[in-house]
């Protein structure tokens, strides 16, 4: 699928729907405290994240680093000498990208200090042509993106560090998509001190609500709305990343709310939330 189908489908999913929002489960919702994320309005000069009583402090974002190659590509597979013959050719096209921020997180008492980085690779089949539509259209063959962080606890649990890794890759060999569907991607996240671990789960939304009330399925796909956060087979956070908002569950100690807040503020801080659509977006801003 070419980067200019993957992104009309994304906006014409989002438009189609009354309300893009995390389904919060009542039980949870019930037990948990609903926060608003002030500061993430898009720009990355003074940026500087509260939401009820946590604040950050300005987020320091090290350079981004991106880089890339293209090589003509040389096929004898049979759909690729048919396009020869029309003279549509291709190349093979590989692209990186990094970067890396640190801040420091607090409420009344306590704080943390946050480490984070994200690099992105990602492989594609460039179609040339003389046809003016049909030049530079694109495939990803596949693609593997990473986001680690540290948590350091300043004043309470010292030495005790926890680790966050979120993983999202996608092979196209693998992928039995069905036209303009998402592709299908191996998520994994969870952080983890040593001893607790934490799983972090991408939240979808396949439904949507028309302006008229009926219910239908979301065109393209699932749509990416968030994270829950389970510990113990329990769910104690939820990270919405299309209103901007995070739940936390009351029965937690201030440390382990600490942590939470932690582990969300650098969710919400990563530059690519749904790597799936971002990833066209050049470098990581």
């Amino acid at each position: 699928m070419n980067k200019l189908i993957t992104i009309l489908i994304g906006a014409i999913s989002l438009a189609s729907c009354t309300a893009v929002k995390v389904s919060v489960p009542e039980q949870f919702s019930s037990q948990a405290t609903q926060m608003k994320v002030y500061g993430l309005n898009g720009w990355k000069f003074n940026e500087q994240l509260s939401f009820g009583t946590y604040v950050t402090s300005t987020v320091q974002r090290g350079w981004d680093f991106s880089s890339g190659n293209r090589f003509s590509r040389f096929s004898i597979k049979p759909e690729d000498i048919i396009l020869s013959a029309f003279d549509i050719h291709s190349d093979k096209a590989r692209f990186n990208e990094k970067n890396r921020f640190q801040y420091t997180i607090q409420d009344a008492k306590l704080i943390t200090e946050v480490f984070a980085q994200e690099k992105f690779s990602e492989k594609q089949i460039i179609y040339k042509s003389n046809i003016d539509w049909l030049n530079n259209i694109s495939r990803t063959n596949s693609y593997d993106y990473a986001f680690s962080a540290t948590i350091v606890p300043l004043n309470f649990n010292k030495g005790e560090a926890w680790s966050l890794v979120m993983v999202n890759q996608f092979d196209a060999k693998k992928d039995k998509q069905k036209l303009f569907e998402r592709p299908q991607t191996r998520d994994l996240g969870y952080a983890t001190n040593g001893k607790d671990r934490i799983e972090i789960k991408p939240l979808y939304l396949s439904k949507r609500e028309t302006k008229s009330g009926k219910e239908g399925k979301v065109l393209g796909g699932p749509i990416h709305t968030g994270y829950e956060l389970k510990w113990d087979d329990g769910v104690v956070g939820v990270i919405d990343i299309m209103d901007n908002q995070i739940w936390i569950v009351n029965d937690l100690d201030a440390s382990d709310k600490m942590i939470i807040s932690s582990l969300a503020s650098a969710i919400l801080l990563k530059r690519k939330q749904d790597v799936f659509l971002e990833r066209d977006s050049g470098t990581m801003q």
